[in-house]
């Protein structure tokens, strides 16, 4: 599709190592971008931008909780591609501990990373790119956790609300510099981590379970969510920012009922 051709334009990726980011690296190679992927995973890192291509995509090994990283990343980017026409927020831990559980030191690392990042480096980004006099793309990696909440995931959850309405405010303060801010928010989907869960008898049970409640009665594939950054990184989306896209499978339209 000519639309969503990327071809001449760089892209930053972060959580790049494995899962969704790993497919967005791919994915946006393939449409033509240079990408520096983000990650603290150096093994998976460099697996993923060898999959890309050595001319397509960059390792940058950083962990995002580290003071200042927003800029280190900045930095490296402009240095080996330019500065970044995209920026895409896809780095983000998920543990499953029950409220009553939940210790101050796990809700802080949570929305550190989930939440506080992504602002420090769509701020960064913006920043850089309105000082240039350029326009600019920055996607977050959502979830339908944002909106349909469920046992032992509340700070996750709060996380992501958080980062859906964080993705609409700046969306509006920075439209005037032609920044553009969307979101793309996965339900459950086919990542490592859901593989090694399925592992187990308990998991597989608890993965029917979810399935049983998604419309389309199956699980996102990380190529499906990439496939929608893509379109919002590309020039057929110039009109759209401020908006989050759920690739659910139906999930967060409402709830499957036996007949």
């Amino acid at each position: 599709m000519r639309d969503a051709n990327l071809q001449n334009k760089t892209a930053v990726v972060t959580g790049a190592a494995s899962g969704i980011g790993r497919e967005l690296v791919l994915v946006l190679a393939r449409g033509g971008a240079s990408v520096l992927g983000v990650d603290r995973d150096e093994p998976g890192l460099r697996q993923t931008c060898s999959m890309a291509g050595v001319d397509r995509a960059f390792p940058l090994v950083v962990d995002l909780l580290e003071p200042s990283a927003e800029d280190r990343i900045l930095k490296t980017a402009v240095e080996s591609l330019g500065s970044p026409d995209l920026f895409v927020n896809c780095a983000g831990i998920f543990p499953s501990t029950p409220a009553l559980g939940i210790s101050a030191e796990e809700w802080d690392r949570v929305l550190d990373l989930n939440l506080k990042a992504p602002f420090l480096c769509s701020r960064a980004y913006a920043a850089h790119r309105i000082g240039a006099e350029l326009p600019g793309c920055v996607i977050n990696i959502a979830s339908t956790a944002a909106v349909v909440p469920r046992p032992g995931i509340a700070h996750y959850s709060a996380s992501k609300a958080g980062l859906v309405m964080l993705t609409r405010a700046l969306a509006v303060e920075w439209a005037e510099h032609r920044i553009r801010v969307n979101a793309v928010a996965p339900g459950l989907t086919e990542t490592p981590g859901v593989r090694e869960l399925v592992s187990t008898t308990e998991g597989r049970l608890e993965h029917e379970g979810k399935l049983k409640m998604v419309p389309l009665g199956r699980a996102c594939e990380p190529r499906e969510v990439a496939r929608v950054v893509l379109f919002l990184a590309a020039a057929g989306s110039a009109y759209i920012t401020g908006e989050t896209i759920f690739v659910d499978g139906g999930y967060s339209a409402g709830r499957m009922v036996p007949v």
